[in-house]
């Protein structure tokens, strides 16, 4: 099996992105499923249900989010009955949708979770490798299992990674919108990249229009940060093999690219 996973989408422009770039993916790679984090998917913060739909409808099979999972609040009135977004695992006092969920991808299991890290992040929540542990004790069917681990410390993601070493099948980090040079396998066939990076415009400041964002970080102008809608569009992703007997990632590489109109 080969699976698809785009980093952080960053408004308008991720979703374009995402949209242009991912027949011509399937098509080059052969891709068998595909994930996104979608968590700042509508104007930089949040998942609107309509923007949910356009990335499912684009061929997305599973979108992942982050500590933005409720920047919009109209998630509560969708997420129930969105079957294909996986929401944090370790949310505390919140009962909607799923943290982990598991599809068939042609006969094969595959279990999709999504965790939220602690350092350096303001978000309340269940320890994360507690919170993972539990679930695996829950669900413990063999299968494939992708954890997409939402967080700020590559130290922390590392540490996590080495803690699930042989039981789960990949780990991949989000939230910094930058992409890292370390994907590998480690040891025991599990997949690991500290940050995927993300889907948005190249030439802002982590895909928000740089002089929104420098005018609030050196001016201290207040306001939300802004996306150029007519911006130059860029994927970040990676691609992850895994052997569909053993359950174990064989290979991993990155993807870093211009998307031509």
């Amino acid at each position: 099996m080969r699976i698809l996973f785009y980093g952080d989408v960053v408004g308008k422009v991720g979703r374009n992105a995402i949209h242009l770039s991912l027949p011509r993916l399937v098509n080059k790679y052969q891709i068998d499923f595909v994930i996104a984090n979608g968590e700042n998917a509508s104007h930089g913060k949040g998942l609107l249900e309509k923007h949910y739909k356009e990335l499912i409808d684009d061929g997305v099979d599973c979108i992942t989010l982050g500590n933005h999972w409720h920047s919009k609040a109209q998630i509560d009135s969708y997420i129930d009955e969105a079957d294909q977004l996986i929401r944090p695992l370790n949310l505390l006092n919140y009962t909607h949708g799923v943290g982990s969920a598991l599809f068939d991808v042609g006969g094969v299991p595959l279990r999709v979770t999504n965790i939220l890290l602690q350092s350096f992040m303001n978000e309340e929540v269940e320890q994360p490798v507690s919170s993972l542990k539990k679930l695996l004790l829950e669900e413990n069917e063999p299968c494939i299992h992708f954890v997409d681990i939402h967080g700020e410390s590559t130290s922390e993601k590392q540490i996590f990674a080495y803690e699930f070493q042989g039981l789960v099948t990949a780990i991949v980090g989000t939230h910094t919108h930058v992409q890292t040079n370390d994907a590998r396998i480690l040891e025991g066939g599990r997949a690991y990249l500290s940050d995927v990076g993300m889907c948005g415009d190249p030439d802002g400041v982590i895909g928000f229009e740089r002089k929104s964002v420098m005018n609030k970080i050196l001016g201290g102008q207040s306001g939300a940060f802004q996306i150029d809608e007519n911006a130059k569009m860029m994927v970040n992703a990676c691609l992850i093999d895994i052997d569909e007997d053993t359950f174990e990632a064989t290979k991993i590489q990155t993807i870093h690219q211009i998307v031509e109109r």
